[in-house]
């Protein structure tokens, strides 16, 4: 699966641009940065997206001025994302989405009913219920906790 930062909107206009990320990528105002906003109230070097070790997608911001943020909440240290979330860099909101090969993803999501047909239907068979007591034990001289060994 792979991640992908969809442009939602900018604080003039709407957005509707996304990346397709390579993780580990940093997200800023320079031009050399494989996500590249031009926005005044972006630092050059943003945040950073990468990968944790148990393979959950991570923001971190790289001391910008304006902060990063997660669904509103302004970020100090590392924080999980998950798709669906919104990231804020200064005035611009970005919304992370996830992409693969065999998922065509929420777009593409159609929505499928299911009818249960009366005429198929089986009825349930019961079964009759035996009863277990204690004497059944083939062994009852051992006491409870022996049966463990």
């Amino acid at each position: 699966m792979q991640y992908r930062l969809s442009l939602v909107s900018i604080e003039r206009s709407v957005g509707g641009q996304s990346w397709t990320l390579n993780l580990p990528v940093n997200v800023g105002r320079n031009s050399e940065l494989p996500v590249c906003i031009d926005d005044d109230s972006i630092s050059r070097s943003h945040c950073q997206l990468y990968l944790s070790a148990d393979e959950t997608l991570m923001v971190r911001d790289l001391g910008s001025m304006n902060g990063t943020y997660v669904n509103g909440t302004r970020i100090r240290q590392a924080h999980s994302l998950v798709p669906g979330d919104e990231l804020q860099l200064g005035s611009v909101t970005f919304r992370i989405d996830y992409t693969s090969d065999t998922d065509p993803g929420p777009a593409m999501a159609q929505r499928t009913t299911t009818r249960v047909s009366t005429a198929s239907t089986q009825k349930i068979q019961t079964v009759p219920s035996e009863r277990f007591t204690m004497m059944e034990v083939k062994e009852p001289t051992k006491r409870w906790w022996e049966f463990w060994k």
